[in-house]
């Protein structure tokens, strides 16, 4: 099977979906706003692997798509309150939306869209239990990104961040919605208990994964690929696993040159690359990677409560692109 070519069958079918929750309302520029990173395409991860999921259990591979969508729109919210945050420009190769309109009205539009997530949730087809367990999973689920974003805000100002501190943080902001696209489709797809746990440690396990591969993306990707400057999150004083290995390991000289730089808003391509460098010969790149390839292993042994089926593999093989994609 052509995993891409899975995903992106299945992205399609979503983005149909997805941009029909996304059209009703006014004024016209709060819409404008609302759809502008979802018009910008993607392969809708979350939702795939919730479909995945469902028909691996029993085949309720569309039942589960509005709550695919719910989750797409729920993250989107966040990519724009991450943006203005963050001060990123870019976002999927194109102006973040607090950059094409501005600051107020990419705050509004996250809101939009997080009420409108909850309201396509109600469209899931379950029984009325479900549904308020659904809910809950959810609303838990937006509570812990909360949390895990103002821990990652935290960590900008702090110099004592530790690896299991990082850990607890993206698992917090990313994995967790990975967690709750897989427990959920689960729960559609009227899964056994034990299937329903392993399916959110799986994608527990495969959102660290991705989010570590994401890190080391944002150092080594090609520009043009990733959508954003390469080394923003080094001008951002991000507290990466790649950053703190370094700064756990790396000799006196390669901190002076992490801790020169990092942070600096202003900081010249060239110093950028010099933190690249050192963070090379300290070996913290390798480190990560590492990780992120250990995560992937665990999360396969999650797989076994699954019969065997043409989506059971894709999911195999969705952990092994997660950390192995190059943008």
């Amino acid at each position: 099977m052509d995993l891409m070519k899975e995903i992106l069958e299945r992205a399609t079918i979503i983005d149909e979906y997805l941009m029909k929750y996304l059209e009703d309302g006014k004024p016209e520029k709060l819409i404008r706003a609302v759809r502008h990173y979802p018009e910008a395409g993607g392969k809708r991860l979350r939702p795939v692997l919730a479909m995945l999921v469902a028909d691996a259990i029993s085949g309720k591979e569309k039942e589960s798509i509005p709550f695919g969508c719910c989750l797409e729109i729920i993250h989107n919210f966040t990519l724009i309150h991450d943006d203005v945050m963050d001060e990123d420009p870019m976002r999927r190769g194109r102006p973040a939306v607090h950059v094409l309109y501005d600051v107020p009205t990419a705050i509004i539009a996250g809101d939009a869209m997080f009420a409108r997530g909850f309201e396509v949730l109600a469209e899931v087809e379950v029984a009325p239990e479900k549904t308020r367990r659904l809910l809950s999973l959810v609303a838990k689920t937006v509570w812990i990104i909360a949390e895990g974003q103002q821990m990652d805000i935290d960590f900008e100002n702090s110099d004592s961040v530790t690896v299991d501190e990082y850990l607890e943080m993206i698992e917090k902001k990313t994995a967790i919605l990975f967690a709750c696209a897989a427990q959920g489709a689960a729960m559609i797809a009227e899964g056994s208990e034990e299937q329903e746990k392993d399916m959110f440690e799986y994608a527990r396990l495969l959102g660290l994964g991705f989010q570590i591969w994401d890190d080391v993306l944002g150092i080594t990707a090609d520009e043009k690929k990733l959508g954003k400057p390469v080394g923003s999150d080094i001008r951002n004083g991000k507290r990466t696993l790649v950053i703190l290995h370094a700064l756990e390991n790396a000799d006196e000289e390669d901190k002076r040159i992490i801790f020169s730089t990092l942070g600096r808003e202003n900081a010249t391509n060239e110093e950028v690359a010099g933190i690249i460098e050192a963070l090379e010969r300290t070996g913290s790149i390798e480190f990560a990677k590492n990780k992120a390839m250990d995560y992937a292993r665990r999360a396969k042994k999650c797989l076994e409560s699954l019969p065997d089926s043409e989506s059971k593999e894709l999911l195999k093989d969705l952990v092994d692109y997660s950390v192995k994609r190059d943008l």
